[in-house]
């Protein structure tokens, strides 16, 4: 079912067709599927990545007791967007795994699989230092 809406604006009249996908649940599918992979990549962007970095880096220096600020840092890679060099104090890793872990639950979803990846990475790196 097409829709046609009308919108004046000043002395020109300009018409919207606005589709409904009540009639053909293919191009429903379609619309809902492309919708989501787009969600997907977009939560994969490096600088959204990058937005996510910065957050959790000002939030663990937040926390951290003060003799331990000047030991966390993020950076991100000039030539691969979607690699960071982290350099994390063994003593502030805690609370770095504490803060991805706050904010897990507000990010997307394909930011969040990515940063769960990296809480795994710094687990397993702290247990390698540990043996």
């Amino acid at each position: 079912m097409i829709n046609d809406v009308l919108s004046q604006n000043d002395q020109s009249c300009m018409y919207i067709k606005m589709s409904t996908y009540n009639d053909n649940p293919f191009e429903f599918s379609f619309g809902k599927i492309s919708t989501t992979i787009k969600s997907l990549k977009e939560g994969l962007d490096p600088e959204n990545l990058a937005y996510w970095y910065k957050r959790i880096e000002d939030q663990a220096i937040e926390i951290v007791p003060p003799h331990l600020k000047k030991k966390i840092h993020f950076q991100q890679d000039r030539v691969l967007w979607m690699k960071f060099k982290m350099d994390i104090s063994k003593r502030a890793v805690p609370y770095v795994i504490q803060v991805i872990e706050e904010y897990i639950t507000i990010m997307p979803y394909s930011t969040g699989l990515y940063f769960q990846k990296v809480q795994q990475i710094i687990t397993d790196e702290m247990n390698k230092e540990l043996r």
